[in-house]
């Protein structure tokens, strides 16, 4: 049997910063790491949000990446 045991978890905010020359969007991406395991979408959208109202460019997405190690029980 296969156990899950969680690692750590992290968020990771992706700003758009204008367009390239071809057209496309460019993107500015931030991580921040530390993310406690708790933590609901709900507390890390006003996170985002806030941390998003200091800079200038407009936040275009929020995501969260969780590792867990997978072990043998």
């Amino acid at each position: 049997m296969a156990e899950a045991i969680w690692n750590e978890a992290s968020v990771k905010l992706m700003f758009l910063n204008g367009l390239k020359e071809n057209g496309d969007p460019n993107y500015i991406t931030k991580t921040f790491k530390n993310v406690k395991q708790a933590a609901t979408p709900d507390q890390m959208l006003l996170v985002a949000e806030g941390l998003a109202s200091l800079v200038t460019h407009s936040l275009y997405s929020v995501e969260r990446s969780d590792t867990t190690e997978i072990i043998k029980s």
